[in-house]
Parts: structure tokens; C-alpha cells; sequence
């Protein structure tokens, strides 16, 4: 199914295909994400969501397909004055203080330092890291705390569109929560969030949920709609019955296309080839192409 041609759609992914050499880890991709609104991302690691991601800030370039953002063609050096992106690994210097990560990086975006005298002390309590304006560096933070100010340079900006992969990842479960309180007044107040997660319960949380497995969209939709179409008690039962039937219509496809000629104790046998399940992680078959494509 295409995505919707609405102008409502900030994020338009169209038929898209990437390869990390010869292996393709996105098989046809067609993805809309709807302005004012938590999207989320679910799936396993290593089955395309961080690719996804990547494709849509400019990290990676598609083998194939469109991918359109706010309107312009990826990647978008354009409108990334309206993005806050929040990479699966942060990217913080760890011999600067907070402030200090925070005015730096609000320079590369272009702010002043009149907007960084108030634009700081904001995104600090969005994250409720409000306490942490003295002398102590990143490097004596934990975790949590540096994952809480990856988010607060995405926010320093005042981004129109934020795209935040594995978000919360590391956080204790207040934080957890009070992140997702931050969410949904960012959303109230006009932005636009895709968000990728492996996590059920968070996931729920989410308006629009797009299922990702092996490279693929199995399901999308409101995490309700998807549990009653699934027909199961709840999303991660509903993710696990359309992972079986995505896996099952692959192996029935490839015992199609793929013609099997083995040989048992010098017998020539003609029939299908046996197929296990598809759970592997499509972007690491090998421990060189894992190399490449890193953690997807």
C-alpha cells in the first residue's frame, strides 16, 4: 500500500530499497507519517528501523524509491533547520558540561547567543536535567542522564519535525514517563514526532504505530486498531502473530522463486530446500556486513 498523498505528511518514504553491498536490508519500503502526531517505529534491533531512520536525515542515501522530508527530497539540507534528531548513540563531548554540549551545539543550528540564554534553560527542564548548569562534565554522567541530554540538544531548537531512535533507551522508569509527558506537550504545542522503539509498552504509547520486521512493514496503525485486528489481547501478542504471517508469505514466496537440488549420500534429490524462520537480522549475515551496516 502507498503512503497517503496527504500535505499533511511530513515524512513520505515511497518504494524504497537500501543495500549494504549486496545484501538489501529495506524491501520496498512505503511509509507516511502524519503531521502532529507520535509515530512510532516497532521492531526488533538490526531489522531496518535505525536504516529507516538514517534514509530520513540524511545519514544514508536509498539504493532506490523516494524519500521525501517536509517537502524536499533526502537528504534534506534544506528544511534540517527544522529537525531534531536524536541518533541510538549519543554524540556528546564528554570534557564539556551540559551548558557547555548545549551551546555548542545550538551554534551549529544557528542560534544566537541571546536565544541560548533562554533556549537552554528550557530544554534542560524539558528533560529534567534543570540541576545540571555547574562545572560537572558529561563524563561523570550516567547513562540515562546523557541520553536525556541527546534529547535536550534535539529540542534546543524548537524543531518543527524531531526523529529520536531508541529514545528512551537506558532511562528508569519516572524518567521514562516524564519524557513521554514531554512528548505529548511538544505535539500539543504543533511538532512532529517519529520514534523508534523495541519496547511494547512504549510503543502503546505512540498515536501510530508502523511494525517493521525483517526489513519489511508487517502492520500499521492506532496500537489499538492493531491488537483487534490481530485479534489478540494485546500488542506485543498482535506484533508476534503478524511477524508469522510476514514470515510465513516470505518462505512461501521463496520456495516458489528458488529452485532446490541437494545430493544425500551421492542421490541427486530435486524438491523444495528446506527454510527456517526468517528471525535472523537481515542487515548482519555476516560478521563483515554487520560491520558495515552497524546496529539498524
Amino acid at each position: 500500500m502507498s503512503p497517503s498523498a496527504s500535505p499533511d505528511t511530513l515524512i513520505r518514504l515511497e518504494d524504497v530499497r537500501f543495500s549494504y553491498g549486496r545484501t538489501e536490508v529495506l524491501h520496498g519500503i512505503d511509509l507516511a507519517v502524519p503531521a502532529g502526531r507520535i509515530t512510532g517505529l516497532l521492531g526488533p534491533s538490526g531489522h531496518g528501523k535505525t536504516t529507516m531512520i538514517n534514509l530520513i536525515v540524511g545519514g544514508r542515501v536509498a539504493t532506490s524509491g523516494a524519500v521525501t522530508v517536509l517537502g524536499e527530497t533526502a537528504p534534506p539540507r534544506r528544511v534540517k533547520p527544522q529537525i531534531g534528531y536524536m541518533p541510538q548513540s549519543d554524540a556528546l563531548y564528554d570534557d564539556l558540561t551540559a551548558t557547555q554540549n548545549l551551546r555548542f551545539f545550538g551554534s551549529l543550528y544557528g542560534l544566537k547567543r541571546r536565544d541560548l540564554d533562554s533556549a537552554i534553560p528550557a530544554a534542560l527542564a524539558a528533560v529534567s536535567l534543570q540541576g545540571e548548569t555547574g562545572r560537572k562534565t558529561v563524563g561523570a554522567f550516567s547513562g540515562g542522564m546523557k541520553r536525556r541530554l541527546s534529547l535536550a540538544i534535539a529540542l534546543l531548537h524548537s524543531p518543527r519535525l524531531l526523529v529520536l531512535d531508541e529514545p528512551t533507551v537506558g532511562l528508569d522508569p519516572l524518567h521514562r514517563v516524564r519524557l513521554w509527558t514531554t512528548f505529548r506537550k511538544l505535539v500539543a504545542g504543533g511538532a512532529t514526532l517519529l520514534i523508534t522503539t523495541h519496547v511494547m509498552d512504549e510503543a502503546a504509547e505512540c498515536d501510530d504505530i508502523v511494525m517493521v520486521h525483517d526489513g519489511r512493514i508487517i502492520a500499521r496503525g492506532a496500537p489499538g486498531e492493531l491488537v483487534a485486528q490481530a485479534g489478540k489481547a494485546n500488542l506485543e501478542e498482535a506484533f508476534l502473530a503478524f511477524e508469522a504471517e510476514a514470515d510465513a508469505v516470505t518462505e512461501s514466496a521463496t520456495e516458489r522463486t528458488v529452485p532446490a537440488v541437494t545430493r544425500h549420500h551421492g542421490r541427486r534429490d530435486a524438491g523444495p530446500v528446506p527454510l527456517g524462520r526468517h528471525g535472523i537480522e537481515p542487515e548482519s549475515p555476516t560478521r563483515h556486513s554487520r560491520k558495515q551496516a552497524g546496529d539498524a
